[in-house]
Parts: C-alpha cells; sequence; structure tokens
C-alpha cells in the first residue's frame, strides 16, 4: 500500500490498506485498524494510531521499576522526537538493571507493545505499535478534530479532554515523564507512576 497518498482521517484496515471516512462503510468496522494522524512527507512516514486507546488509566512505570529514577537522557524530549525508538532506548539505559521482562512495571509500554497481538492484527500490523513521543502527540492534538470524527466513525476510542502519556521523560527530575492534555493541548510532566490514558501509534510506509 502506497501510504503516500495517505491523508489524516483516513482510515487503515487490518488487511493493511487504507479508505477516506466517505468511503468507510458500517460493514468495515471491525475490519479498521487505525487512524492515519500524520501524513507521510520525504522519509517521514505515515503516523496511524491504534483504534483503542487504554482509558482506564496506566503508569508510564510503577515506582519500583528501575525506569522511575533513571536518567534516560535518550528519552528526553530534546533527544526524542520519534518514539519508535522509546523501548530500546529504555531498556538501553536500565543495563543490567533491566526489570521490563515484567510488564505489570510498566503498563503504559506494555499496551502499546502487545497492542497489535492483543487487538488480533495480522501480519505487518502485529507489530510496530509504540508509546508516542511527545511530539506525536502534539501532532495528533493538531489534527484532533479529524481524528476524532474518524474515530468515532470507526466506534473507536476518541481522545477527548483527557491526558495522554507520551515516551519522553524529563530532563530535571527522573521521576517525571511527560503528558499531553487533550482538552487545551497544554504538556507537562507528571509522575510515573500515575495513572492517566494511553493511545498507541505505528508508522505506515
Amino acid at each position: 500500500t502506497d501510504f503516500s497518498k495517505a491523508a489524516v482521517g483516513d482510515i487503515v484496515l487490518k488487511d493493511g490498506t487504507f479508505v477516506k471516512p466517505e468511503n468507510f462503510t458500517d460493514e468495515m468496522k471491525d475490519k479498521a485498524a487505525a487512524v492515519i494522524v500524520r501524513t507521510k512527507s520525504g522519509d517521514t512516514p505515515a503516523l496511524g494510531v491504534g483504534i483503542h486507546h487504554n482509558r482506564t488509566d496506566l503508569a508510564w512505570c510503577i515506582s519500583s521499576a528501575a525506569g522511575y529514577k533513571t536518567n534516560i537522557t535518550g528519552l528526553q524530549i530534546s533527544n526524542c522526537t520519534d518514539g519508535s525508538k522509546g523501548w530500546s532506548i529504555l531498556k538501553a539505559a536500565l543495563g543490567n538493571n533491566d526489570d521490563t521482562a515484567d510488564s505489570s512495571k510498566y503498563p503504559a509500554w506494555e499496551f502499546c507493545n502487545t497492542y497489535g497481538t492483543k487487538n488480533n492484527l495480522t501480519g505487518s500490523l502485529a507489530t510496530g505499535w509504540y508509546l508516542p513521543a511527545l511530539a506525536e502527540l502534539e501532532t495528533i492534538y493538531g489534527n484532533k478534530t479529524t481524528v476524532d470524527a474518524s474515530l468515532l466513525l470507526v466506534g473507536g476510542s476518541q481522545f477527548g479532554t483527557s491526558w495522554y502519556w507520551s515516551c519522553c521523560q524529563s530532563s530535571s527530575d527522573d521521576t517525571y515523564a511527560y503528558g499531553l492534555l487533550f482538552y487545551i493541548g497544554v504538556t507537562d510532566a507528571n509522575y510515573k507512576d500515575s495513572n492517566i490514558f494511553v493511545c498507541s501509534v505505528r508508522a505506515f510506509n
């Protein structure tokens, strides 16, 4: 599929193709996988958000996780505008203290890492999902009206007015990571063990 022709709001189906919202029918609802939130530009791929968000609130990590007090330089905002490598950056920063095998310690990350399989996606769509960088959340916010309209159309989770986690952490306090409030678009750092909403994104080339 040539995603260079995909527009914000287009709906990615489980077979890897995409359709315009105006061509989406009720019969397709069980086939929807994602909504495009960023168009492809040069080497930057299109970005899609999974139609199901975690709205029961999840921690970035729990307070006993090694990542709670670790200075993860690669995840600071100035160094991380693409969250696709966030999990590997986190694991590398933990080194010998890597405790990420215990998914209960990193709930927001686990939701994103397993999004494809837990939502019965197959083939290439089974993998590649990740916790977005703050810049990627800001892109979604900028296109919120269009994105939410498509999410509503497919029966997915709209962004509404809540906080959502990014993968980016604070540069001044290792126990804080950044989120975005979709009510007004403000960004702020929250304790990593705070429980807020999570969405999963994926690149589409």
